[in-house]
């Protein structure tokens, strides 16, 4: 027993103990990832193929065991191939992380609430005359692939242009407007959206808030929806609609999303947590 426990203390070393807590946290940010998509029933049934693999090799079922093992080499192909835009997310997401974002500077926030005040001056006007907009705010996932889909505008903010591009039987009504604020731009407009499959939504929610919330499933964005049928404002974030929201309250929601707290964020942040209970904090 002694050697037993020798042999481990010896095998354990500073970088296995890293090793275990980076795949650790994959694992769980993978898990994170696919809870509630579809992905997370192809994950099950690959668990299951994982799991009949040994059993029936175990039971002598040689055919069986053949046809498992090779719809399990199989799957992986079918998932990477089926699932690329996912994972690609996913990735990004992960780069996202707190850690990574702490490595690097954020702009100037000078001009942020100026900026914030137009959208929210567009916002109101077209609510007032019952004027449907979809506006995407980019954060840290890229909407690259999202741009390409519309009209690149790559234009100052203004609520003047704003307003003109959701005007009904204009060419870009339509679709969804991209704009990074930290860039102070306007990507592109007429932009399509992914849907959202879930299937609680109510009825009454049209395809715009479907692709407002589709989008908040795949990034990190926010996107506000203005109704075209009531003017009733909402926004989406992290997979959830927020209904019936005056602007005062969303341009508050905005400068949240948008404005970085370095103080907050290294005190809340997972690694200072950590050491606050091994020094018994």
């Amino acid at each position: 027993m002694e050697e037993f426990l020798l042999y481990i203390q010896s095998r354990i070393t500073v970088a296995s103990i890293i090793e275990v807590i980076i795949i650790t946290f994959i694992v769980y940010r993978l898990l994170m990832w696919i809870r509630g998509t579809q992905a997370e029933q192809v994950f099950k049934g690959l668990v299951l193929l994982l799991f009949l693999s040994p059993i029936s090799e175990w039971l002598g079922f040689t055919t069986l065991n053949l046809v498992i093992t090779s719809a399990f080499t199989w799957a992986f192909i079918f998932i990477v191939v089926v699932f690329q835009p996912e994972f690609r997310s996913a990735l990004e997401q992960l780069g996202n992380n707190r850690i990574f974002k702490e490595m690097l500077k954020k702009p100037s926030m000078d001009f942020l609430e100026k900026d914030v005040d137009k959208i929210m001056k567009a916002i109101s006007r077209l609510a007032c005359e019952n004027i449907g907009a979809l506006i995407v705010l980019e954060k840290n996932t890229g909407l690259n692939n999202i741009v390409k889909t519309g009209t690149e505008l790559d234009s100052d903010i203004s609520s003047e242009l704003l307003e003109t591009l959701f005007t009904p039987n204009r060419p870009l009504h339509d679709g969804a407007v991209i704009i990074k604020l930290l860039a102070r731009q306007i990507r592109a407009a007429g932009c399509l959206l992914p849907l959202s499959d879930n299937r609680d939504l109510g009825s009454e929610l049209g395809t715009r808030h479907r692709a407002g919330l589709g989008m908040t499933e795949k990034s990190d964005a926010l996107v506000i929806i203005v109704s075209e049928e009531t003017g009733q404002i909402s926004y989406a974030s992290r997979g959830t609609l927020f209904q019936d929201v005056i602007v005062e309250v969303l341009k508050e929601i905005v400068m949240e999303n948008f404005t970085v707290n370095e103080e907050v964020a290294s005190k809340d942040g997972w690694l200072p947590k950590m050491w606050g209970k091994i020094n018994g904090k």
